[in-house]
C-alpha cells in the first residue's frame, strides 16, 4: 500500500508546482525512513521526473539525492547512480560539491554499479572539460 500511495502522491507532484512544494519534505523522509527498497528505488526514479519538471524548487535537495549513493540495498544505490547519470549528463543537475560521493561508487561491492559509475565518468569525460571541472572536488574529498 505504502508503494501505491508514494507513487499516487508523486504523479500529483508532477503536476502542480505548489504540491511538489509543500510534500517534497514527506517525499525526502520516505526516501530516508522507508524500509521497502522497491518503494525507496520508486521513489528515486519519480524524483528524476519530478527534477526534468521542476529543477529549481529541487535543486537544494540534491544532497539527499546523493546520499542514497550510501544506501544498504544494491539496487537503491544501482538506481541512484541510474538517475544521477542521466541528470548529469543532460546538464539538470551540477556536479560540484558532491561527485566525489559518485566515484566513491567506483569501488561499491556491486560489480554492476562499479560499470555504471565507470560508464558515467567515461561519458562525463566526453564533455568539454567536464571531467576536468571537478576533479580537484573528486580529489579533496577522497
Amino acid at each position: 500500500i505504502q508503494n501505491a500511495a508514494v507513487l499516487t502522491l508523486c504523479k500529483f507532484m508532477l503536476v502542480s508546482s505548489s504540491l511538489c512544494e509543500d510534500h517534497i519534505q514527506l517525499l525526502f523522509t520516505l526516501l530516508e525512513k522507508s524500509s521497502d527498497e522497491k518503494t525507496r528505488c520508486n521513489i528515486m526514479i519519480l524524483l528524476h521526473d519530478l527534477i526534468i519538471r521542476f529543477p529549481n524548487l529541487l535543486v537544494n535537495w540534491t544532497g539527499k539525492i546523493y546520499a542514497r549513493l550510501s544506501d544498504t540495498s544494491s539496487k537503491v544505490r544501482s538506481t541512484t547512480v541510474r538517475v544521477l547519470t542521466n541528470l548529469i549528463l543532460n546538464d539538470m543537475v551540477k556536479v560540484k560539491g558532491n561527485i566525489s560521493e559518485l566515484a566513491g561508487c567506483l569501488e561499491d561491492e556491486d560489480p554492476k554499479i562499479r560499470s555504471l559509475t565507470k560508464l558515467f565518468f567515461a561519458e562525463l569525460s566526453r564533455k568539454a572539460n567536464a571531467i576536468y571541472n571537478v576533479m580537484a572536488d573528486i580529489i579533496s574529498h577522497l
